[in-house]
């Protein structure tokens, strides 16, 4: 099975720089008027197994081109080329089950299969440039980038961070789409009322927190990086990077990392993760565990990064 064959009346959407045509109503994605598509996602029958694959996992398998991702009771996707993704879902599935693996593991995928840097983190705009918080999954990425925005940034991604070259070589993050997932602790934190906000799988007490005029839509060169950490000790501190422990963090951060084998990205997940060492600072945020200490996190970094950025217009 190759690339799925396009259904133009299906609609188009923009997220990471790219056009998306798809099967699926995606409406957290910002819809797209021009011309073709750069992703086309179809319905269509998808393997239960791939006899090519050279890694295989509880939910996937990967061959170069190809990424088999099977989730129980939700769908299986097949991800080709970096250009199609097959859907075949699980009649008990609804959409929101399905939008949540598609726009997350699926795309990630895709992604790395066109040669991107793929990177677990939320990023925010700061003057001309761009700035990310990377880390595990509840580390608290999305939460530190909310909070910048209620001090007025704009945000650029959540998540999931792609970082792509520019024509003169700058590494740029790549806008995704004008939406934020919380936890119900989080959006205590940051005084965000869940009432009213929608739950991103019925299951989960997630919440979907649209960004609208707070999201950019235009991509930004990285100026800082900043890798959260949490300990069981009482101190706020950052920690600066430098050579290889700079590279080292961003494979440690890597969205989904062991996809990269897989679909032999490697060479070029090197040489993009190479780039962005050289042109960004990176430095670790040690933060307590509890309490959280949000507004001093924040003040930490603004200060960190501010002397390389103009500061947000008010």
């Amino acid at each position: 099975m190759g690339v799925p064959a396009t259904n133009d009346q299906n609609p188009v959407y923009t997220a990471f720089g790219l056009r998306i045509r798809s099967c699926l109503l995606l409406p957290e994605l910002l819809p797209d008027t021009g011309p073709g598509e750069d992703v086309n996602i179809v319905y269509d029958p998808v393997p239960e197994d791939l006899p090519e694959a050279v890694q295989k996992g509880v939910r996937y398998q990967a061959a170069p081109g190809r990424l088999l991702l099977k989730v129980d009771g939700v769908a299986r996707f097949l991800v080709s080329d970096g250009r199609g993704v097959a859907i075949e879902r699980d009649p008990a599935a609804d959409d929101d089950d399905v939008r949540v693996f598609l726009l997350g593991s699926v795309l990630g995928a895709l992604l790395h299969q066109r040669a991107d840097l793929v990177l677990h983190g939320s990023a925010i705009v700061a003057g001309d440039g761009s700035v990310a918080f990377l880390g595990v999954s509840g580390i608290g990425k999305s939460t530190l980038a909310m909070a910048f925005k209620k001090r007025g940034y704009t945000v650029l991604t959540d998540d999931l961070c792609v970082v792509r070259p520019a024509p003169d070589g700058r590494m740029m993050i790549q806008p995704g789409f004008p939406q934020a997932k919380l936890w119900l602790d989080s959006l205590e934190r940051l005084a965000i009322a869940p009432d009213d906000l929608k739950r991103i799988r019925r299951k989960l007490e997630k919440r979907a927190l649209p960004l609208r005029d707070a999201f950019v839509g235009e991509a930004r060169p990285v100026r800082r990086l900043y890798v959260l950490q949490a300990t069981n000790q009482d101190e706020l501190k950052l920690v600066p990077l430098e050579g290889p422990q700079k590279f080292a963090a961003l494979k440690d951060y890597t969205y989904r990392f062991r996809f990269v084998d897989g679909l032999r990205t490697k060479p070029a997940h090197f040489q993009q993760g190479l780039a962005l060492a050289q042109q960004a600072a990176i430095s670790v945020v040690v933060r307590p565990r509890e309490p959280f200490r949000l507004d001093e996190l924040v003040a930490l970094l603004e200060a960190d990064f501010a002397p390389w950025v103009s500061p947000p217009k008010s």
